[in-house]
């Protein structure tokens, strides 16, 4: 029997394009010293802060727990800090955030370079049907 998963499966491409993305936006945002969520976090944070920690994962799509061990680890960089309010943690820019923001933001208009370069006109398509149906599997 012939599988033919490899073509036909949205799990396993999904995945098999992740990992091939993931290697060119870690060299895209390795000057920030960090991989690419830590600065989409403080990218969020910078577009409207603060935030807590739950509505970080709503708007970033990962689990609180990943979100919480991020931000952690953004503070003991001075890039945010924490707040505890009751069972809330609000995330808020720190100190440190004014002079990594330009890199994070350097980085970013680099990684959407080499991504158009990359994939060209197809990027934005795939982009939007990403969204989409990724909102179609939320929904469920």
């Amino acid at each position: 029997m012939a599988h033919h998963f490899q073509e036909s499966c949205a799990y396993f491409t999904a995945a098999k394009y992740m990992r091939a993305v993931e290697r060119h936006a870690d060299a895209a945002f390795a000057p920030t010293g960090m991989k690419p969520a830590y600065s989409y976090i403080m990218l969020t944070l910078e577009d409207a802060h603060p935030q807590s920690i739950t509505n970080l994962a709503e708007v970033l799509g990962y689990e609180r727990s990943s979100i919480s061990r991020m931000v952690k680890t953004l503070a003991t960089k001075h890039l945010v800090t924490l707040t505890a309010q009751g069972r809330t943690t609000q995330v808020d820019l720190g100190a440190q955030a004014t002079d990594w923001l330009p890199v994070a933001n350097a980085c970013l208009a680099e990684w959407d370079r080499v991504a158009n370069e990359r994939l060209g006109q197809g990027k934005q398509v795939m982009v939007d049907a990403l969204v989409a149906n990724t909102r179609k599997l939320e929904a469920q």
